[in-house]
């Protein structure tokens, strides 16, 4: 008598079997696929729009299934470890700006995997530069996207490119936002990546004097976009 075939599993089985955000090669122990199999079925799935790809060669997955609105953070931190949200974002956040960028900038250690994508400006930055900002970084790379505080996200910015380049001029800002323990952040990111120094309210009036100086402009150079 012959035996009867194992159930085909349907795509819908399959995909609420997986988190909200999977890499690509889970598929191969999860489901015992070849790697071309994997690639095969997530080529489908992506066409029925049952997952996004968080871009590039990330292998990074969201599985519209589990959630219609995927944390393309999180994703973030599984396809690049190093991440660090910075520029006008990074500001919007503690309240400093209501800009909104379309796709907000992250700052990736030269020599760590980045990924070129969609929803986020991939810059690349030297190990010097990360150890620089240090002090100025909250958050953990526990599966969140850590922040560069407001005040060191704009001395980067004015370092970076200064208001022209960066998209922000100095009436975006709410400088009512702007606290003593800010004040404090702006000296310490000053000195650390040689932004003049001044109180940090003295760029409503001017921003003519932090504009990026020969060492800044060094620094542009090693700030290359994916």
């Amino acid at each position: 008598m012959k035996a009867t075939s194992p159930r085909q599993l349907s795509a819908f089985e399959r995909l609420r079997d997986l988190p909200p955000l999977f890499r690509g090669g889970d598929l191969t122990r999860r489901f015992g696929w070849t790697s071309k199999s994997a690639s095969q079925y997530l080529y489908l799935w992506k066409r029925r729009g049952l997952v996004q790809s968080l871009g590039g060669h990330s292998d990074v997955y969201a599985n519209l299934l589990a959630s219609l609105h995927p944390d393309w953070e999180r994703a973030v931190v599984m396809a690049m470890p190093s991440a660090v949200l910075v520029g006008i974002e990074a500001m919007r956040r503690e309240g400093w700006t209501t800009q909104v960028t379309r796709r907000p900038s992250l700052a990736v250690k030269t020599g760590d995997p980045a990924f070129k994508t969609n929803r986020f400006e991939v810059l690349r930055r030297t190990p010097r530069w990360f150890d620089q900002v240090a002090p100025g970084i909250a958050g953990d790379s526990q599966g969140n996207l850590r922040v560069l505080r407001a005040a060191w996200a704009l001395a980067d910015q004015l370092t970076h490119g200064g208001w022209e380049q960066g998209g922000l001029a100095p009436d975006d800002i709410d400088w009512a936002q702007i606290s003593s323990a800010d004040e404090r952040d702006w000296r310490a990111a000053c000195e650390a990546l040689g932004v003049p120094r001044s109180p940090l309210r003295a760029l409503a009036v001017s921003s003519r004097a932090h504009r990026p100086q020969d060492g800044s402009k060094r620094a542009r150079r090693d700030d290359r976009s994916l």
